[in-house]
């Protein structure tokens, strides 16, 4: 009995260790800046973007209400036109442009969880849309760009809630709106404006970069709250995106922090805070999907990492992108298509090889 178990643990740890020589060849082997997928992973992939578009294209009604609420409107627009570079050809850009202005805040150039006055003006959601404008080459409105810039706090976040009484800035909501600023510049024509949104988006930048947890690649949306993958996935998304100095470090924790072991699950964080907007408190209920933001942010901090980062975020990345995987379960049929459209970008991601 004791040979027998002492044979069947050391053909495990050599299955395990030829596996990781084999990863480190394919590192080692790959083009400068490839993350070197396995074919398997890459066949299912695209297979799975494919229906997950095809599902989420068919959530948009043209002629009306697109997906029906602002959000998840945004979010399938932006994943379908990540997924396909042509498709902003195949949808009227008028069409989005009045669809999303119809249902923005009367007394403002923003917009909220769902159009009733007794909702509070959403950064989060403003910012998405303001996104999807610029993913669809739609210049954002003067209105539009000065709510961002002004309902951003003295020290360069902004909060997820406007009119918030106590200006509590959001790691998300800062994310957001810096990225959704840093999209929509390169329509702007007056080096002046240019400028003012430049600055904005260094400032939150830097109130992003300042609120890592010391040495690691973990935010919290909130001071003192939890940590969460889904945040920070998305966070390190947006710096990298905005072109923000001084990543290396914060990629290097974030891949060796990378949880290796069991395919991430599809579920979400939601932030308990509550925050005082006039006189009730309404909840922060965005939804934070651990997953598509982490596969994200893994792949822009790859090129960089040493060997050892690059062989171990390969091994995540193919335990949730291989077949089987949880995402693979996904249909994009479902009433919360937020998770289907963040996957569909994750699918989309720029595995080849980025130079240097």
């Amino acid at each position: 009995m004791g040979l027998a178990l002492a044979f069947v643990l050391a053909t495990a740890v050599a299955v395990v260790f030829a596996g990781t020589l084999v990863r480190y060849y394919r590192v080692i082997s790959a083009p400068a800046g490839s993350v070197p997928l396995s074919e398997e992973a890459r066949s299912a992939m695209r297979g799975k973007a494919k229906q997950l578009a095809a599902a989420l294209d068919a959530r948009l009604d043209r002629k009306k209400d697109l997906a029906g609420e602002a959000w998840p409107s945004a979010q399938i627009l932006v994943a379908l036109r990540e997924n396909d570079p042509d498709y902003a050809r195949r949808i009227d850009s008028r069409t989005i442009a009045r669809y999303f202005r119809s249902i923005a805040g009367p007394e403002c150039a923003c917009w909220r969880r769902q159009p009733k006055a007794q909702f509070p003006n959403h950064l989060g959601l403003s910012a998405w849309v303001v996104w999807t404008l610029a993913a669809y080459g739609i210049p954002a409105q003067k209105g539009e760009i000065e709510f961002l810039l002004a309902t951003q706090d003295g020290d360069g976040g902004w909060p997820i809630f406007s009119d918030a009484r106590q200006r509590q800035s959001s790691s998300y909501a800062t994310a957001a709106a810096i990225f959704a600023l840093h999209q929509q510049s390169k329509f702007e024509t007056s080096p002046e404006r240019r400028s003012r949104l430049a600055t904005a988006v260094q400032r939150g930048a830097r109130w992003l970069t300042s609120r890592a947890a010391p040495g690691r690649a973990r935010w919290a949306d909130y001071p003192g709250g939890r940590e969460t993958l889904g945040v920070s996935g998305f966070v390190l998304y947006v710096l990298h995106r905005v072109g923000a100095p001084g990543l290396a470090e914060l990629d290097r924790a974030w891949l060796r922090e990378l949880p290796v072991g069991e395919p991430l699950a599809l579920g979400g964080d939601v932030s308990p805070k509550s925050i005082q907007v006039g006189p009730r408190s309404y909840r922060d209920d965005t939804r934070h999907y651990a997953l598509p933001w982490g596969i994200l942010a893994t792949v822009l901090a790859y090129p960089t990492a040493s060997l050892g980062d690059k062989a171990r975020a390969l091994e995540w990345l193919e335990q949730n992108l291989g077949p089987g995987a949880p995402l693979y379960s996904l249909t994009g049929r479902g009433r919360n298509v937020a998770i289907g459209a963040e996957i569909l970008l994750a699918l989309r991601a720029n595995f080849e090889a980025k130079g240097g």
